[in-house]
C-alpha cells in the first residue's frame, strides 16, 4: 500500500463518522416536518364550515335539519296511523287529524326557519324539497278528509315522497367531507 493511501484512509473515516450526526438531524427534521404538515391537515380537516364547535354540525344547521327530519318521522308516522278509513271513522278521530295538522303546522314553520338559515344552495334546495312535500301532502290530506276513497292512492304517493324528502335533509354526508 501506498503511504499517502494509508495515511488517507483515517481521514476518511473520521469524515464519515463526523458527517453522520448531521444526516441524522437533517433526517429528523425532516420527519417533524413531515409530521407538521399531516397534523396541520388533520386539523384543518376536521374544522371548518361544517365541523367544529359552533359550526354547521354541531349545534348548528344540521342538527336542526336532523331534528326537523325527526319530527317529520314522527308526522309521518302520525298520518300513516290515522289512514286507514277504519281509524278515520273512529270516535277519536277528529282529535288525531287536529293533532297532525297542528304537528305539520309546526313542522313548516320549522321547515321555513331552516330553509332561511341554510349555509349552501344545495341544502335550501332539500329544504324546499321537504317543505313542498310537506305541503303538498296537507293538501292531499285535507281533501282526503271529506270524502276518503278517491284521493287514499294520491296521499299514498305525496306520503312516499315526503318520506324521501326527509331523508335527503337528514343525509349529512356531503357536509362531514
Amino acid at each position: 500500500m501506498n503511504p499517502l493511501t494509508k495515511s488517507m484512509l483515517p481521514s476518511l473515516a473520521d469524515a464519515a463518522g463526523t458527517g453522520s450526526p448531521h444526516t441524522w438531524l437533517w433526517v429528523l427534521i425532516g420527519a417533524v416536518v413531515i409530521l407538521a404538515v399531516v397534523a396541520l391537515l388533520l386539523v384543518r380537516r376536521y374544522s371548518g364550515r361544517y365541523v367544529g364547535r359552533g359550526t354547521v354540525v354541531i349545534g348548528g344547521w344540521l342538527s336542526d335539519a336532523i331534528k326537523a327530519s325527526d319530527r317529520g318521522a314522527a308526522l309521518h308516522a302520525a298520518i300513516v296511523a290515522a289512514g286507514p278509513p277504519e281509524a278515520l271513522a273512529a270516535a277519536d278521530s277528529g282529535g288525531r287529524w287536529a293533532e297532525i295538522r297542528r304537528r305539520a303546522q309546526d313542522l313548516e314553520q320549522d321547515l321555513v326557519a331552516l330553509r332561511r338559515a341554510a349555509p349552501e344552495a344545495d341544502d335550501r334546495a332539500r329544504v324546499t324539497d321537504a317543505l313542498a312535500s310537506l305541503q303538498a301532502l296537507r293538501y292531499a290530506l285535507e281533501d282526503e278528509r271529506p270524502g276518503g276513497a278517491g284521493q287514499a292512492a294520491v296521499v299514498r304517493a305525496r306520503l312516499d315522497a315526503f318520506e324521501k324528502s326527509l331523508r335527503s335533509l337528514r343525509s349529512p354526508e356531503h357536509h362531514v367531507w
